[in-house]
Formats: C-alpha cells, sequence, structure tokens
C-alpha cells in the first residue's frame, strides 16, 4: 500500500488514488470509457476508474438513504462507474421498456435516443432496442440492441458454458482427490485428479478399491476460523486476531474423539501422504461424522492457510502441507482442499526425524 514517506502508516486512500486511472497530466478520468491506448491516460485498475472523479473521494459519500431513491447511487462507491446493478439492460425487456412500473430501473428513453434511469446503463449508451448484431464484428459491435448480458460474447445469459471449457459444458460435482467414496453422479470420473500438474512428484493414496479397510476413513477438509483470512496474513501478524487463535487446532466430533483417543485441548498429529503436521484438538458437536459409500467417515477441520511466518506473532503447522496439488482444469485454481487423513493422539516428532516417521505411520 502507498505511503507518503518510509515511517508512516499505509493509508487506504492514498493507495485507492494512486490505482485510479488519471490522465497524463494528473486529472482523474470519470469513467473507463475515458481510458486511451495512446498514452494520455495511465491507471493501475481500470474498474476504480471514477472513484476520484472531480478530484472528490467519492467512495466516502454518505447520503443518508432517505434522501435518494432505492438505488443508493450517492452512498459510497460502486465499481465499475458506481454502476449499482450489473447487466440492468435486463430489467427492459427487449422493445427497451421497463418489464413493470414497480420494477422500472433502466429504459430506453425515445426523445433523447439513449439508455437511462435510476442507475449507470451497463449497456452502450446510444444502442436502439431493435437494433440487429453484426455478426462480422466484435466487442460492443456485435451486440444486438436486447443483448444485456454484455461480457458474454453473444450478450446472452448462459446456462451452461456452450465452448471453451475442458471439461463442460453442463457443471457437475467431483470428489476431492482423495475421496473415500466413488462418485455416485460421475463413476470413474470422480475427482479432479487428472487436471494436477505434479501427478509425478505428489504422493496420493491408491484408489478406494484397491486400498481396502487398511487406512481409517478419516476426511480433513479444512475449515475456516474466526480470525483466518485466505492468505493468513492477519491472522499470524496482527496481536488482537492472533490472540483468538493463538495455535493451529483442528475441530472434531465427540465420537471421533473418543475413538482415536484425544483430548479436548490436548495435542493430536494429522497425517497423509504428503507429510504430518501437529495441532491443538478442539472437540465439538458441529462437526458430524457422515455415513456414505457404506462406511462412516470422520470430518477434521483445519483452518485454512494458517502457519509460520519470519515475523509472526503465532507460528505452528499448516495445513497446507498435508495436500497435494491439483487444479481445476479450467483456470488451474487450486482444488485440494480435502484430503483423507489418519489422526494420532499427541505431538509429532520433531524434524528431521519426522519424515521417515509419518511415511511408515501414514501408511498403517
Amino acid at each position: 500500500m502507498s505511503t507518503a514517506s518510509p515511517t508512516q502508516k499505509p493509508s487506504c486512500v492514498r493507495s485507492t488514488a494512486t490505482t485510479s486511472p488519471v490522465r497524463t497530466a494528473g486529472k482523474p478520468l470519470s469513467s473507463f470509457t475515458q481510458m486511451r491506448a495512446d498514452g494520455s491516460t495511465s491507471g493501475g485498475c481500470w474498474i476504480y476508474t471514477g472513484i476520484f472523479a472531480d478530484g472528490v473521494n467519492q467512495s466516502a459519500r454518505r447520503k443518508p438513504g432517505q434522501e435518494q431513491d432505492e438505488t443508493a447511487s450517492e452512498w459510497a462507491w460502486a465499481w465499475p462507474a458506481n454502476r449499482r446493478v450489473l447487466y440492468n439492460r435486463a430489467s427492459a425487456d427487449p422493445q427497451g421498456r421497463p418489464w413493470s412500473e414497480r420494477k422500472k430501473y433502466i429504459w430506453w428513453d425515445e426523445d433523447q435516443e439513449k439508455w437511462t434511469g435510476k442507475d449507470v446503463p451497463d449497456f452502450p449508451i446510444g444502442l436502439k432496442p431493435g437494433t440487429e448484431a453484426d455478426p462480422d464484428s466484435g466487442g460492443p459491435d456485435a451486440l444486438a440492441g436486447d443483448d444485456p448480458f454484455i461480457m458474454q460474447s453473444d450478450g446472452k445469459g448462459w446456462l451452461y458454458a456452450p465452448k471453451g471449457m475442458v471439461d463442460g459444458p453442463l457443471p457437475t460435482h467431483y470428489e476431492p482427490p482423495e475421496s473415500p467414496i466413488t462418485n455416485p453422479s460421475m463413476g470413474s470420473r470422480a475427482t479432479l485428479r487428472g487436471s494436477s500438474s505434479s501427478a509425478g512428484t505428489t504422493c496420493w493414496l491408491p484408489p478406494r478399491s484397491s486400498r481396502g479397510q487398511t487406512c481409517t476413513p478419516t476426511s480433513s477438509p479444512p475449515t475456516g476460523s474466526p480470525s483466518t483470512t485466505q492468505p493468513s496474513g492477519m491472522s499470524r501478524f496482527l496481536p488482537y486476531l492472533a490472540e483468538l487463535q493463538p495455535e493451529m487446532f483442528c475441530e472434531v466430533s465427540e465420537e471421533f474423539a473418543e475413538l482415536v483417543g484425544l483430548e479436548n485441548y490436548g495435542w493430536a498429529t494429522i497425517i497423509s501422504p504428503r507429510s504430518a503436521i501437529e495441532a491443538r484438538v478442539l472437540v465439538t458437536n458441529r462437526v458430524r461424522a457422515l455415513t456414505a459409500g457404506g462406511r462412516r467417515i470422520h470430518q477434521v477441520g483445519l483452518p485454512y492457510h494458517w502457519g509460520s511466518g519470519t515475523d509472526a506473532v503465532v507460528e505452528g503447522d499448516s495445513a497446507n502441507d498435508l495436500l497435494g496439488i491439483v487444479l481445476d482444469p479450467n483456470v488451474q485454481i487450486q482444488g485440494s482442499k480435502a484430503a483423507q487423513c489418519a489422526v494420532l493422539p499427541g505431538r509429532r516428532p520433531a524434524a528431521p526425524s519426522c519424515s521417515p516417521w509419518w511415511r511408515s505411520t501414514g501408511s498403517k
């Protein structure tokens, strides 16, 4: 974040102003449509264009609701363009008329020959209803006058992806790579394992059919916690949040705690084919065992991304070490948020003796 000097605290306002697109003379733009590719404008993020329109921090506006309509366009600022509802052309019928007086939001003004309404139109402002699409054009020029979904190539709302998907077109259910059950809806295509970019380097449990009953059927989907954010920076580096979660923990059911021999606030070692971590035990009635595929499956909740850092206030093991790398086949987003594990009471051995220990223990 931007600071006025190396010793000052970061300023959100200064950072936002720095990111907001401007003209080369420094004057803030009022709309992203004013951005040019000729070097006369610059910006860190196009969607913030207009947040400092007229040199005023529009996000600081606080006009009371009773002094404006339900759109509340003068309360703070919304990206992009202070538009409060995306694809709002859909609030009018194909002829540009409101679907009803009660739902009147955006409409075509015949006298002014442009779109107008309570919100900033999310549509080419002068594209008249009834205009036919030009199949030889691209971008906004390829839209018809009744194509409200302007970010789609055909301007239509999609219930499924007709092209471009590796595994489409319809959404489907995937089991985790180490699911203890088969996928009843997909059969052999049970998991995302085939999309892993590290299939040759990540150690996985064998398929359930060849594994028999030797592994305890325990699933460990990482869950949230009050002080854990996605990158975990806040939970580890801010004292008032680290106080809420001073140590790594696992949340288990009373049934599983009795089965394994875990004590509330005691220690547990969680083992996967990749690694082993230790965590404090939190026994609750919120986590329940599941009966699926004819077997009893226990869940172990772990806060995602919690772990140690060079300047962290608190430190400890991370649930990420238990997971392999599995990537979504289309956009390569991490998909390994659950894995099978074995759980033992007590703390894990200290490194470097831990590695051979968890490999031998986890295979039993």
